[in-house]
């Protein structure tokens, strides 16, 4: 059986995970998110930003029990990657909440970890 670790949740890494899981129902997924949350509404962002949508936990899409019991996908937030060997294709993984370290192996791997926004200096 293959396994896919997968670097970032949210749009990129969720979406490639539920297309890995579409096209090999066998494979072992992994994805890491560093954050709180795995998945959230991105076209809803403007909504809740503009303040139609008060209450963030609204644009909340798919939590990692939900993508494990929909999609057997296992979905881990507060885990940032932190190194990656790719001779031995392990990567390091710190959970943000305890600090503890831990290694997982990988057969293939698949960065999606984002990026930050340039803000411009407007008035």
């Amino acid at each position: 059986m293959k396994k896919v670790v997968i670097i970032g949740g949210v749009a990129g890494g969720a979406s490639a995970a539920a297309r890995i899981r579409r096209l090999d129902e066998q494979a072992e997924i992994v994805m890491f998110e560093k954050g709180p949350h795995v998945s959230f509404s991105n076209c809803s962002l403007p909504f809740y930003l503009s303040g139609v949508v008060e209450d963030s936990k609204r644009l909340l899409m798919m939590t990692p029990d939900s993508f494990e019991a929909k999609h057997n996908i296992d979905a881990r937030v507060n885990s940032e990657v932190v190194a990656i060997s790719r001779d031995k294709k392990v990567v390091t993984v710190k959970n943000v909440l305890t600090g503890e370290h831990s290694d997982e192996s990988y057969d293939t791997l698949i960065l999606s970890p984002g990026a930050s926004p340039i803000v411009p200096k407007l008035p």
